[in-house]
């Protein structure tokens, strides 16, 4: 592009100019590029026909995608241009500023901007929709929450109209995340005895009537003879966060329970594994040294008696194998190349090799 071009309208008049100009052909109507742009994002839009596809193969489809890339621009760039106003070009070194020429003018139909201003409002939309976060609490931790939250309102408005200072709380809905714990809800009643001494300086007549050793149904009872809404709520509310209190601790101690059991059977699992992994080497190592006795059943016979009296079952096994499982003299080797039979002291020599080989084997 020339240096003297120094704006999009300058280079649209003069790309008109020079195709008019090459052609040589008789003055037509001055096309102007807005109108063909607006008709075609028009069409678009509405998809109110498709776009013909020229038969000459070297021909390109003329789509609004296809148009977008040859103006080197997208549909995004589009929009922030025509909705940017126009600005004046800061100047480079070496280059000198001119009043801008033949400014084309944006003749666009008002129903093609419509369209996009439809276009635009429809993408906003689609980018606002977040699906809803659902709590994490569970149901006995969520109706807990939610007793105390009641009950703290009650108790703010409450002191609000006495100008009375309520206490303080480390307590936050956050803590019953993921499971509820007695230390939270030692928190929990801590709060609530420190917020009593609010509706005895609220109402000390009323709460009177109420016995030392109140129940739930006294409570309530009472709550539904009072005026004030607000110290209504702080009572009913009271009740309810000490229904939820107990729930979650049953709960609490069935899951306690629960993990208790599984973590015993995962040690009882963990221990029969390690003896199995155990009781195959054993076997692999007798079988290795090609002794004269059954090592599937000499370690099976050894483990089962293990069960009962571990230290014994070692002693017996070390010093006489043969006792878990009998020597088997058919596998001992005769001596000469079979010229010497074998013997009960084969046997017996045999055992006590197997047993000092078990002795000294670590497994």
């Amino acid at each position: 592009m020339s240096d003297d071009i120094k704006s999009l309208d300058d280079f649209l008049n003069q790309s008109v100019e020079k195709q008019s100009t090459e052609e040589k052909e008789e003055p037509s109507t001055t096309v102007k590029i807005e109108d063909e742009f607006a008709k075609l994002l028009n069409d678009f839009i509405n998809q109110s026909k498709e776009t013909a596809v020229p038969q000459n193969e070297e021909a390109k489809e003329e789509t609004l995608d296809s148009f977008l890339s040859e103006a080197g621009s997208g549909l995004d760039s589009f929009i922030t241009t025509n909705n940017t106003p126009q600005q004046a070009k800061t100047n480079t070194p070496g280059t000198t500023s001119q009043p801008m020429q033949n400014k084309v003018e944006n003749t666009a139909p008002q129903e093609t901007i419509n369209n996009l201003s439809d276009l635009q409002n429809i993408t906003v939309v689609k980018q606002q929709v977040v699906p809803e976060e659902k709590s994490k609490l569970k149901d006995e931790e969520k109706e807990l929450a939610r007793a105390v939250t009641n009950f703290r309102d009650g108790i703010t408005a409450l002191a609000e109209k006495k100008n009375l200072k309520t206490p303080d709380t480390d307590y936050t809905e956050d803590l019953l995340y993921p499971n509820y714990k007695p230390s939270i809800g030692k928190k929990i009643a801590q709060y609530l005895l420190d917020c009593w001494d609010i509706l005895n300086k609220y109402d000390p007549e009323n709460m009177k009537r109420l016995s030392k050793d109140a129940g739930d149904e006294e409570y309530l009872t009472f709550a539904e003879s009072l005026n004030d809404t607000d110290m209504q709520l702080a009572i009913i509310s009271y009740v309810e966060i000490l229904i939820n209190l107990e729930i979650c601790e049953v709960s609490y101690e069935q899951k306690k329970e629960i993990v208790q059991k599984n973590r015993i059977k995962k040690e009882l699992y963990d221990e029969y594994m390690e003896l199995q992994e155990r009781r195959t080497l054993f076997i692999k190592k007798l079988k290795e040294k090609n002794f004269p006795i059954n090592a599937e059943k000499l370690i099976g016979n050894y483990f089962k008696a293990a069960q009962k009296d571990t230290e014994g079952a070692y002693k017996a096994l070390t010093k006489n194998p043969a006792m878990f499982s009998p020597i088997e003299f058919d596998k001992i080797r005769p001596k000469f190349f079979g010229l010497i039979k074998v013997t009960p002291e084969d046997g017996i020599k045999a055992n006590q090799k197997i047993g000092e080989f078990i002795k000294k084997l670590k497994v």
